[in-house]
């Protein structure tokens, strides 16, 4: 069995109409330890409610989910939650740092989760992404580049075995991205994390040694496609 394995997963939501609608529905999808992937897919696709069951955020309508030996689709919120806290790290297209928290409380935070509170791995981890003069800087008074590189911090803090990148780069400039994209890459092979990105950016996606097409894997975004 792969080191993350997805079998016949499916999840819809309430549409306007009273009805349900389709929103994933994968046979089929795995990666293997300390993996590096891209997944290419258009805005809208359903790309991130996938990753939101990945990673336990959600709890699927039915279908295997099995991570590092832990099947995520049985557990419980609690324990999902606390799976996420200290195996899976998360990076938010739009950062999701909280704002009343400076940069190194925002990491302490994440390890908190973790019940794993190392203040010089946070303090190394920042310094990693060069925020070490920004330590006790708000969200608000960083450019959006280093939010970006606190939230990079914030996903490697417990080391997780998995990364999941949604949309990291959407928000950046050209050369903020390869920043990101860089230093991600760089993270999760210093802790031996596989990760899984997600972008609609071809380029983004292209430079992955492994990489996937969204509508090649869910069937439910191909067949709204075809109608």
């Amino acid at each position: 069995m792969s080191f993350l394995e997805v079998n016949d997963l499916r999840k819809s939501f309430a549409s306007p109409d009273g009805g349900q609608s389709l929103v994933v529905d994968v046979e089929t999808f795995s990666i293997t330890n300390g993996e590096l992937c891209g997944m290419r897919g258009e805005s809208g696709s359903g790309k991130t409610t996938f990753l939101h069951l990945l990673a336990g955020i959600l709890s699927p309508d039915k279908g295997l989910i099995v991570f590092d030996g832990t099947e995520v689709s049985k557990l419980n919120e609690s324990a999902r939650d606390h799976l996420r806290a200290s195996d899976i790290g998360y990076v938010f297209q739009s950062f999701n740092l909280l704002q009343g928290l400076n940069c190194f409380e925002n990491v302490m935070m994440a390890m908190a989760f973790a019940d794993n509170s190392d203040e010089s791995r946070a303090k190394e981890l920042l310094d990693r992404v060069g925020l070490s003069h920004r330590l006790n800087h708000y969200p608000s008074q960083l450019s959006i580049g280093q939010q970006q590189r606190v939230a990079l911090a914030r996903a490697l803090a417990n080391r997780p075995k998995l990364v999941l990148a949604d949309e990291p780069t959407g928000n950046l400039d050209p050369a903020n991205a390869r920043i990101a994209l860089n230093l991600l890459r760089e993270l999760c092979v210093e802790v031996g994390a596989a990760l899984l990105l997600v972008s609609h950016d071809e380029k983004v996606v292209s430079g992955f040694d492994k990489n996937f097409d969204w509508k090649d894997i869910n069937r439910a975004f191909a067949q709204a496609m075809k109608e």
